[in-house]
């Protein structure tokens, strides 16, 4: 199965790397860090489906 970070970055093409950022970065309603698709070349973020579903958002892989 395919995850978002077998995915080339949307904007530039790159590689995308895991990473966990501050929920407020993203406006999430939790206490404790979240888990990103991050792409080191242009700094794009994406939200794996396993975040969204943790913090009850909607949406698969939404670019930030």
């Amino acid at each position: 199965m395919t995850s978002e970070y077998d995915l080339g970055c949307a904007n530039c093409g790159g590689s995308l790397a895991r990473r966990e950022v501050p929920p407020e970065a993203l406006a999430f309603p939790v206490s404790e860090s979240v888990e990103v698709a991050e792409c080191p070349n242009c700094g794009g973020r994406y939200v794996p489906e396993a975040t969204l579903e943790r913090v009850g958002g909607d949406g698969f892989g939404r670019q930030t």
